[in-house]
C-alpha cells in the first residue's frame, strides 16, 4: 500500500513511518516545501496513486504561546491541512482514506468526553482543535475522512515522557502539578502506529476518534507512578501560578487537562498493548477500584491465595472478617492455623480518601497504617477480591467461600498477569 504522511520527520512521523515499513508499505513523504506558495500542482502529483493520507504536520505547542507563535501553530496545521485537502480534490486517482490529526485540547477539562458525547472547550487550543478539524472535513465526501484527537503521546525513548523525567532523575524527585487532580489523556507511540493501522483496515471508522488509553489517570496518579518506576525519592507538588509565570497562556496545556474515553476504538474491538502507564514502564500496576460500598464489603473472607509475608509465615486456612464500626472505622480479624494451633489478630482500618475508595489503611499495631489495596471486586456480587498495597510484596485473592470456581479463578490469574504481578509466586490455600 502507499501511503503519504506529512510531517514524516516528526517524532510521531519517524515512528509511524517505521511502523509501516516493517509492513513493507511504500512511504511518500511530503516535505515542507510542498505546502509552500504555488506548489499545489507538486503537491497532487506527489499524491497521485496513493490510498490513504496522513496529516501529522504542526510546530511543537511546547514553546511559549507568543502571538507570533501562535500564528505560527494555527497556521503549519490549518494551511497545511487546506493544501492537503485541495490537493486530493484534484487528483485523479483519490486516496480511500484522509487520517488528519487533531489532540483532545478540543474537549473542555469539565466532564467525561468521548467521540458521541463531547464538548468543545474555550481557549486558544481548543479553537485551534476546532479549526483545524474544520479544515480536514472538507475533504471530498468519496474519501473516508477520520480526524485523530491525541493524547499526550508517550514513550520509552523519546517525546513527552523523556522531557517529564530529565527533571525527575536529576533532582530524584517527581513533580505534582498543582492540585494534581486534573486528568492526563495519554497513548503509547506503538499504540498510536497500531491504532492508525486499525483505522487503515476498518472502513466503519470514520470522523472523529479519539487515541487515548481508556485508563483515566489524573496528574498526581502520573507523578507517583514515574516516582516508583524510576525511583524518586519522593513527590513534591508546584503551584500552577509556577507554570503561568514560567510559560504564560500554554501553561493551560499542562495544569488543564480533559477525561476522555476512546470510545470509537473500544467499540470496535482494538486492543491495547499498553492499556496503562504501568505496563508502558514495565511495572506492576496497582490502580484500585474506582467503586467501593463499604457496607457491602465487611463481612468474612477467605484467602484462596496470597504471596507469602512475615506476618503469615507457616499460616494456613487463612481468613479475614471485616465489621464496620461507628465513626467510620473498620474491625479488622485476621485468622488462621499455624502448627495446628488457631492464631488470631485484631486490628482496624479506614478509608482515607473519598476520592480514592480502594486504597484502603490497616493497622495492627498502634498508628503503624498499611496499604491495603482493592484492586479487582466483584462489583455485582462483592464474591471476590483481590488485594495488594503500594508495594510488590503483597497480594491476595479472596473470597467469600472456602473455593473459587476454576473459571473465576482463571479470570482473576489473568487480571493479574495483565498487571505485572508474578503468578508463580502465589501460595493457594491449604
Amino acid at each position: 500500500m502507499k501511503i503519504a504522511i506529512s510531517g514524516a520527520t516528526g517524532y510521531i512521523g519517524g515512528h509511524l513511518c517505521e511502523y509501516f515499513a516493517k509492513q513493507k508499505h511504500e512511504i511518500v513523504p511530503l516535505q515542507r516545501a510542498l505546502f509552500y506558495h504555488n506548489a499545489i500542482d507538486s503537491l497532487t502529483r506527489r499524491l497521485e496513486g496513493c490510498a490513504v493520507v496522513i496529516n501529522l504536520a504542526g510546530a511543537s505547542i511546547n514553546k511559549r504561546w507568543t502571538a507570533g507563535y501562535k500564528q505560527e501553530m494555527y497556521n503549519s496545521r490549518i494551511d497545511v491541512t487546506r493544501q492537503l485537502v485541495q490537493a486530493i480534490k484534484t487528483t485523479q486517482n483519490k486516496p480511500q482514506l484522509f487520517i488528519s490529526t487533531s489532540a483532545v485540547g478540543y474537549y473542555s477539562s469539565e466532564g467525561t468526553h468521548d467521540e458521541y458525547n463531547g464538548t468543545k472547550g474555550e481557549g486558544f487550543l481548543s479553537d485551534l482543535c476546532q479549526d483545524w478539524e474544520k479544515a480536514a472535513t472538507e475533504c471530498p465526501q468519496e474519501v473516508r475522512t477520520a480526524i485523530i484527537r491525541l493524547g499526550v503521546v508517550f514513550s520509552t525513548n523519546g517525546g513527552a515522557l523523556q522531557q517529564m523525567l530529565r527533571p525527575l532523575i536529576l533532582t530524584r524527585i517527581s513533580a505534582i502539578i498543582g492540585h494534581g487532580k486534573q486528568p492526563f489523556p495519554w497513548i503509547g507511540i506503538q499504540d498510536l502506529c497500531r491504532a492508525i493501522d486499525y483505522i487503515i483496515g476498518h472502513k466503519e471508522l470514520r470522523g472523529s476518534i479519539n487515541l487515548t488509553v481508556p485508563q483515566h489517570t489524573n496528574q498526581k496518579q502520573l507523578a507517583h507512578t514515574l516516582a516508583r518506576a524510576y525511583g524518586a525519592l519522593f513527590t513534591f507538588p508546584i503551584p500552577r501560578i509556577f507554570f503561568r509565570i514560567l510559560y504564560g497562556e500554554r501553561a493551560s496545556f499542562i495544569t488543564d487537562g480533559q477525561t476522555v474515553r476512546p470510545s470509537k476504538l473500544l467499540d470496535s474491538g482494538f486492543e491495547y498493548s499498553f492499556p496503562t502507564i504501568e505496563s508502558l514502564l514495565n511495572i506492576t500496576d496497582h490502580e484500585t477500584v474506582n467503586e467501593l460500598d463499604v457496607q457491602r464489603y465487611m463481612g468474612k473472607w477467605y484467602e484462596i491465595a496470597r504471596y507469602e509475608n512475615k506476618f503469615e509465615k507457616e499460616i494456613s486456612k487463612a481468613t479475614a472478617t471485616y465489621t464496620l464500626q461507628p465513626g467510620g472505622y473498620i474491625k479488622v480479624e485476621n485468622a488462621g492455623y499455624r502448627n495446628g494451633v488457631l492464631q488470631r489478630a485484631v486490628g482496624r482500618a479506614k478509608q482515607p480518601d473519598k476520592a480514592d475508595p480502594g486504597k484502603l489503611k490497616v493497622t495492627f499495631f498502634l498508628w503503624f497504617y498499611a496499604d491495603y489495596y482493592i484492586l479487582e471486586l466483584d462489583k455485582e456480587n462483592y464474591n471476590y477480591a483481590l488485594v495488594g498495597s503500594s508495594s510488590d510484596k503483597y497480594l491476595w485473592i479472596l473470597s467469600r467461600t472456602p473455593q473459587l470456581s476454576e473459571e473465576v479463578l482463571g479470570h482473576l490469574l489473568q487480571k493479574i498477569e495483565r498487571r505485572g504481578y508474578d503468578t508463580g509466586k502465589l501460595l493457594f490455600r491449604q
